[in-house]
């Protein structure tokens, strides 16, 4: 179901700007054409627009729902759904993910940990929006990124996810002007990109200049 790339196939700690390494073809292609056609329906997600971020960022408008570990988080429950709740085919790739040996050494491996826990994170977010620069929270050892865009989508749309470095200001709401670089995922096609929580691993989503969604699961890996 899924590829696990050999040791010396990817490198994410040689890089300045949030330690990330991108994929291609992580999921069996099959698979992954099955995961895209069957990508949980709208009823599932719930809008999530909250008004407050700790910083004072601009806020995620998305629309979302979760499975899995909360970490005690009240802030999820409301969002959270089962297994039993997904299609078919994507019950079997989160019970791949949950139970692949070779998955969770690929991760320790990357990540440079001994253990992790696992919430999915499912997002839609819809045509004209963005997600400014931010940090994950501490509880986050790092994620992987499955995008599920639609087969027509191109780069020119956007929807990429940003890393950035050389933060100009000290405060903790910067906008993407005030870092000194970025670079930016493809999100076309069978892609995913794994990323290392860190205390300057600033990254956002460009905006979407589509009137399509975009689509990931975000496998959140948790301390």
């Amino acid at each position: 179901m899924i590829n696990i790339p050999a040791e010396g196939q990817y490198n994410m700690h040689n890089t300045d700007f949030c330690p990330h390494a991108n994929f291609v073809e992580f999921i069996w292609p099959n698979m992954y054409d099955r995961l895209l056609k069957d990508f949980p329906s709208d009823d599932l997600f719930k809008d999530e627009f909250p008004e407050d971020r700790k910083h004072g960022q601009r806020p995620h408008c998305r629309r979302f729902f979760c499975i899995g570990e909360t970490q005690g988080s009240n802030y999820f429950e409301k969002y959270m759904k089962g297994i039993k709740d997904l299609p078919s085919s994507w019950q079997m790739f989160v019970n791949n993910i949950l139970t692949n040996k070779d998955y969770k050494k690929f991760i320790c491996k990357a990540l440079e940990v001994k253990d992790f826990k696992i919430r999915f994170d499912f997002h839609r977010t819809e045509g004209g929006l963005d997600v400014s620069p931010h940090v994950d929270s501490l509880g986050k050892i790092g994620s992987h990124l499955f995008y599920f865009m639609p087969k027509n989508w191109t780069d020119e749309m956007g929807g990429k996810t940003i890393f950035y470095r050389g933060r100009k200001v000290t405060r903790m709401n910067p906008e993407p002007e005030e870092f000194e670089d970025s670079v930016t995922t493809s999100v076309v096609g069978n892609r995913s990109c794994l990323f290392k929580n860190a205390t300057e691993g600033w990254h956002g989503i460009t905006k979407i200049n589509s009137n399509m969604h975009r689509q990931i699961c975000n496998v959140v890996l948790l301390k």
